[in-house]
């Protein structure tokens, strides 16, 4: 065979991700909020692009704190009214929606302050405090030592030699950050800032520091017989002393809250008018786009070539962004409504009649792409008549039942978190009875899935689980 170069034509089809395709792929998975930081950074960069009613005063939607979507959604599922649902959906929504919605709440988010790190908080105690120079450059090194749960893991020799200080000096800055809020930061694991703890907020209960310190091992593995013993006190002693140590924080880092607070709003809103449930697309309060005539009538006279390519550039960028979101709109509408006619018996009783749901169930009845449904459902927000959940929480694994079908891994949670809910304290139920439970209501588990579901809802194994119920004061 003879080998050598050669010149040859070949015709190929290929895809090629232009900058204008990207943008819209990257505008499915913005939230509401962040489409609003897009299209203002687009208005300041494109000068073809106007906000439509600029002079208007815009409104903003309800806005629910991470924290309060969590305490909601645990109230709203309790819930057991019935509520009656229509088998008509108006894609259009109400002509009106919320005429009271705030223009307080978006003050609230752009006046707060950026919440003040740990290390900040813990820095600005220190300057208080009466130290020398070298010490409070000590303290500053030790702080920023500090991981997420608030201990120093760190060899403090090796630290020594590092910093070439000696090793007493250190100790004496730690000692002193140590009575810092929150109270046993920087200790060296849980045993030692319980320690802390103990001795400055119960600073004469020695019986409950020689029990932190020598025998929390014990207390753990409920040893009630041999800490009395050694300690020589009585078991409902040790038992008291334990509701005392509960009350201490473990990790102490975690008990500062000085961030930011997040907040979601609801992208769409599943809501009742008249005798039909209506999907409402939350965007309302977004800037409407259109692109400036007179730079339109601009691209027919004739410019120099540089000129006219970036107009056009802009012209073409302005068009496609203004369709993009038009696009994003109604994905989502599509993609809600789908989920409703899958879901339509969580809609109407709530999460005990969640369904198992794929993406490729969704994705193949709207002959759209699973990528695309995925992104669609990214960082999204429904608000139903059963609380507030994220889009992508309608999906979920599916577990046999006896009848033959499938139970959504969702509502196995649910009966799962339930039965613990109602479970006898000093007999609680083993993953084996759960089991047995879950087979009288018809659904075929595994242990070891329990067992699973359990760690995800993180539940303590019934022996730890019968631990905690006695030392419940």
């Amino acid at each position: 065979m003879k080998l050598g170069a050669s010149v040859s034509l070949r015709q190929t089809q290929k895809l090629v991700m232009t900058q204008d395709l990207r943008q819209s792929i990257e505008l499915l998975s913005l939230s509401t909020l962040e489409l609003s930081d897009k299209i203002q950074n687009e208005l300041l960069e494109n000068p073809l692009l106007d906000e439509v009613g600029v002079d208007e005063k815009s409104k903003m939607p309800e806005l629910f704190s991470i924290d309060e979507v969590k305490r909601l959604e645990k109230l709203n599922h309790e819930k057991s009214t019935d509520v009656n649902w229509q088998d008509s959906y108006s894609l259009e929504g109400p002509r009106s929606y919320d005429s009271e919605a705030s223009d307080r709440n978006q003050k609230y988010i752009e006046s707060s302050t950026r919440g003040e790190t740990l290390e900040e908080h813990l820095l600005n105690q220190l300057r208080l405090i009466k130290l020398t120079k070298l010490e409070f450059e000590i303290g500053e090194v030790l702080i920023s030592m500090i991981d997420e749960k608030g201990f120093i893991t760190d060899d403090f020799s090796q630290v020594s030699k590092e910093m070439g200080y000696p090793e007493p000096k250190l100790r004496r800055v730690l000692q002193v950050i140590n009575e810092l809020d929150p109270i046993g930061i920087g200790a060296r694991d849980m045993q030692e800032t319980l320690l802390i703890q103990g001795r400055i907020l119960f600073p004469d209960n020695i019986v409950l520091h020689k029990l932190i310190g020598e025998f929390l091992s014990d207390l753990e593995k409920v040893d009630y017989k041999k800490i009395a013993k050694n300690l020589k006190i009585t078991e409902e002693e040790i038992l008291n002393l334990a509701r005392l140590i509960k009350k201490l924080e473990p990790y102490p880092a975690t008990t500062y809250q000085g961030r930011k607070i997040d907040y979601v709003v609801a992208d769409v809103v599943v809501k009742e008018v008249g005798n039909e449930f209506n999907i409402f697309i939350n965007d309302e309060w977004l800037p409407k786009l259109t692109i400036q005539e007179e730079y339109k009538e601009l691209l027919n006279h004739k410019l120099p070539p540089k000129e006219k390519e970036y107009f056009q550039t802009k012209y073409s960028s302005a068009q496609w962004l203004i369709r993009s979101i038009q696009q994003r709109r109604q994905t989502l509408q599509r993609v809600v409504s789908c989920i409703i006619d899958f879901q339509v018996d969580f809609f109407r009783g709530g999460i005990g009649f969640i369904k198992p749901l794929t993406l490729k169930e969704v994705a193949e009845k709207l002959s759209l792409h699973e990528s695309t449904i995925s992104r669609i459902t990214t960082n999204k927000y429904i608000q139903t008549t059963w609380g507030i959940f994220e889009l992508k929480w309608f999906f979920s694994s599916g577990v046999k039942s006896a009848e033959g079908g499938k139970e959504s891994s969702k509502k196995i949670h649910e009966i799962i978190r339930n039965l613990v809910k109602e479970e006898d304290e000093n007999n609680p139920l083993s993953d084996q009875d759960i089991v047995e439970l879950m087979e009288k209501k018809g659904i075929e588990i595994a242990r070891r899935t329990v067992a699973k579901y359990r760690k995800v809802l993180r539940i303590l194994p019934s022996n730890e689980r019968k631990r905690m119920s006695s030392l419940k004061g």
